[in-house]
């Protein structure tokens, strides 16, 4: 015992006090840097029920073995953890350990999963759900957001600890589940550990599949957002490459579709439109019979939006809004509302671009509430400074 630490010291006189349920618990769920965990979570590791996992937990913060977070969840201070870390290998064994590891993940990659299908339950990236997941474990597409944006940083270390175990089929799933988070509500510099570790695991153990080409273009869609061009257009290249050899059509198609999307974020307008182009031609290739046949027309609706947003940037403003109004249509006709909502988005950006303020206004209010029910906080920021501009133009 490191008697000069006195955190340490103070966690193991407390530690020698708890009842035996209570101090299994601190151990198994200190094996790892879990940021902020529920007992929902220390359940599914401790092999307890949720109630009683809770009462566990009030236990242990009384004790001050354990921290409240703002939101209700439970932390360790850093040595606590290397406390309750030492005390778990001296008292499962590695094999217990490993275990109890391999619970953790298991339940935030079930977690995850449920909840990006809930999110985003039309898009082919995401993985399936597990076929006896509750079809209510979410109130809407909302919810399933915001389950996701508030276990992100969980997940982001589950990430980790599969690859640390040897684990690259959950890797990919958990990195793969991220999808509806980053498209919908950012998390940025958050989710770009995890994903490096995906295109990392993806290369070694699967490179040239659908799995890695997927992962290459999450990456891509990511370093983009954060403006490291040079290393997106490198890795849309690489899922353009990967989906080729995998003969994955549909994800080609969307590949190059990302290419795109990162020249219009340079405001290199032709390029992208040219890749968006590329992407529909590719598309027709997919016959009516043909795996992905069914996402065609989701991803042609996709492909127009994109290329009214490439017009608008070279100043072609009818073409752009014809483009935009069939996607729109498009999206109204399925009831997809993240898309309606940012299909009324690149509306209203055409409309102030040919100052047209007081036409745009509803579309962005419309849109804003759309995308505020989906928790898609980057987009209704986004909005929101749309908005701005609408009430700058009609003042002039």
């Amino acid at each position: 015992m490191h008697d000069s630490d006195p955190m340490r010291t103070a966690a193991e006189d407390a530690y020698r006090l708890l009842q035996p349920d209570a101090a299994r618990l601190y151990r198994l769920m200190g094996l790892r840097p879990w940021p902020a965990f529920d007992a929902e979570a220390a359940a599914q590791v401790s092999g307890i029920d949720v109630d009683a996992a809770g009462e566990l937990l009030g236990v242990l913060a009384d004790a001050l073995l354990l921290e409240h977070t703002d939101n209700g969840r439970y932390r360790y201070r850093p040595s606590v953890r290397a406390h309750a870390e030492e005390a778990a290998y001296r008292q499962e064994g590695i094999g217990g350990c490993s275990a109890a590891t391999t619970r953790a993940v298991d339940h935030y990659l079930r977690l995850s999963v449920t909840a990006a299908r809930a999110a985003l339950p039309e898009s082919w990236r995401v993985p399936d759900a597990p076929a006896d997941s509750p079809a209510d474990a979410h109130a809407g597409r909302g919810d399933a957001v915001a389950r996701l944006a508030v276990e992100l940083p969980n997940l982001v270390e589950a990430v980790s600890t599969a690859e640390e175990f040897g684990k690259p089929d959950t890797v990919l799933t958990l990195c793969r589940a991220l999808w509806p988070l980053q498209l919908k509500a950012g998390h940025h510099e958050a989710l770009l550990p995890a994903l490096r570790i995906g295109t990392a695991v993806a290369d070694d153990q699967v490179p040239g599949s659908r799995a890695s080409g997927a992962l290459h273009a999450q990456l891509a869609h990511k370093l983009g957002e954060l403006q490291l061009w040079e290393e997106a257009g490198a890795q849309a290249a690489a899922a353009a490459r990967d989906e080729r050899e995998a003969g994955h059509t549909r994800g080609l198609a969307s590949a190059i579709e990302f290419l795109g999307l990162l020249r219009l974020r340079q405001w290199r307008f032709q390029d992208a439109y040219d890749c968006f182009e590329e992407a529909a031609a590719v598309l027709g290739g997919i016959g009516p019979d043909d795996e992905g046949a069914a996402d065609v027309p989701r991803a042609r609706a996709l492909l127009e939006r994109h290329r009214g947003r490439a017009l608008r940037g070279l100043g072609r403003f009818d073409e752009a809004q014809a483009h935009v109004e069939r996607a729109l249509a498009a999206f109204r006709a399925e009831g997809e509302a993240y898309n309606t909502a940012r299909a009324l988005t690149d509306l209203s950006e055409v409309l102030l671009a040919r100052e047209e303020p007081g036409a745009a206004l509803p579309l962005i209010d419309e849109a804003i509430r759309i995308l505020s029910e989906e928790n898609a906080d980057q987009h209704v920021e986004h909005l929101r400074r749309l908005r701005e501009r609408c009430s700058d133009l009609r003042e002039e």
